[in-house]
């Protein structure tokens, strides 16, 4: 039985976590996020900023931007961008085929583009960015006055309280001891949380026989890392300003960060992402794996350091025949590990829905792993979880086949 006499906790500070907070909250129904980001929302959309001598250097290393097909998504953008924290990024966006050189806009591609490029890059649907950076996204939909959240706090455990609701167990730097907080219902908005070995995962106690913790744990993860680089703006004249990469055994995407709107530059300088393919990555992390005897482990600066200019050498093959013959210094380089970057396998529900716990699951690991899907995925969770506060005697189901 699920009770409506407190807000629902929300695990997972993300887009798909954040778009089901607010579609909670614009029902109605009181939310609490719990995140484990020091800096605040954003999980995978978030910006690295780096000070050099005295300017600011951004880079969004995680996710690249958000394309708009769906209807559902289409209008929430409207709003984002009507408040100031999107905007669409009308760049030279496209397909660069590392082999010939080759660059092909998205625009001249048609609408059944194949391949459909890095996060559908070429499939049909406006491309958004955050403004000033992607974090903005989540920051945006985070400061809703309504919205309570627990940034910097590592949930460590869940529990049903029979007809009371949840007891969500959780460690914050704010508190000495742990801290416990009363909820109707849970949603997982990170796949993290069931999996052994992350640095997220939580005790789930009787909950892990959940139909939605059982399906949630087949999701399997794709690794990928991203280099952040600057660089003088006159070390690089290539035709794109983001583009997906084929015939790369190293390099999937690559953006001029600096062209996106709201991150222009007047320091003759540009910032530069790429993005690893899945086979480079999983090549990184067997030289050092995620986790040992079970352990998560941290990605040291000194790893990351030797990781980077690996990619830099690939990324630069790709750049190249767009610049001098010479490879230039970068100003800044820097890499990231993203241990589950992309989803290897997608569940075919918007989310998964425990209707009798309480208990729900959203993320782009539910029928499309992209930012698009995140939205979509968090938005059904809110919806499906709403209809359970409201019907608290419906069996444990996966919501109609269709969340």
């Amino acid at each position: 039985m699920v009770t409506q006499d407190r807000s629902v906790a929300v695990i997972g500070g993300g887009l798909a976590g954040l778009s089901a907070a607010r579609g909670l909250l614009q029902q109605g129904t009181a939310v609490e996020v719990y995140d484990m980001g020091k800096r605040g929302p954003g999980g995978r959309s978030s910006t690295r900023r780096v000070d050099h001598e005295g300017s600011c250097l951004q880079f969004d290393h995680g996710c690249q931007f958000i394309r708009a097909s769906d209807s559902t998504v289409q209008e929430n953008i409207k709003e984002w961008e009507e408040k100031g924290y999107v905007r669409q990024w009308e760049g030279r966006l496209g397909l660069l085929d590392a082999h010939t050189g080759t660059f092909t806009e998205r625009s001249a591609s048609g609408p059944d583009a194949s391949p459909s490029g890095f996060c559908g890059i070429m499939s049909p649907g406006e491309i958004y960015v955050g403004v000033p950076s992607m974090d903005a996204v989540c920051k945006g939909l985070a400061a809703h006055p309504n919205l309570q959240s627990h940034w910097g706090s590592k949930v460590t455990g869940i529990s049903r309280l029979g007809d009371e609701g949840w007891e969500v167990q959780y460690e914050s730097g704010r508190e000495a001891t742990p801290a416990t907080g009363l909820h109707s219902a849970v949603i997982l908005a990170d796949v993290m949380t069931v999996r052994q070995g992350s640095p997220g995962v939580l005790d789930l106690g009787e909950a892990g026989a959940s139909p939605v913790i059982q399906q949630l744990r087949t999701v399997t993860g794709s690794p990928v890392f991203s280099l952040m680089v600057c660089l003088e703006r006159s070390a690089v004249n290539a035709p794109f300003d983001g583009s997906s990469v084929a015939g790369c055994d190293v390099i999937q995407w690559v953006a001029r960060d600096s062209s996106k709107p709201g991150r222009e530059r007047s320091d003759g300088l540009e910032c530069w992402v790429a993005m690893t393919t899945e086979a480079f990555a999983q090549q990184l992390l067997a030289e050092a794996p995620l986790t040992k005897n079970g352990a998560y482990v941290a990605q040291s600066q000194q790893y990351l350091s030797d990781v980077a200019p690996r990619i830099w050498e690939a990324l630069w093959r790709a750049l190249q025949p767009f610049s001098g013959l010479e490879r230039p210094t970068p100003v800044y380089m820097h890499a990231q590990r993203w241990g589950s970057g992309f989803k290897a396998n997608l569940l075919p529900n918007a989310c998964l829905i425990d209707r009798q716990l309480g208990l729900a699951a959203c993320g782009d690991f539910c029928v499309e792993s992209s930012a698009q899907g995140a939205v979509l995925s968090g938005l059904a969770a809110a919806q499906a979880l709403r209809e359970a506060l409201g019907d608290s005697g419906v069996a444990a189901e996966l919501s109609r086949g269709l969340h």
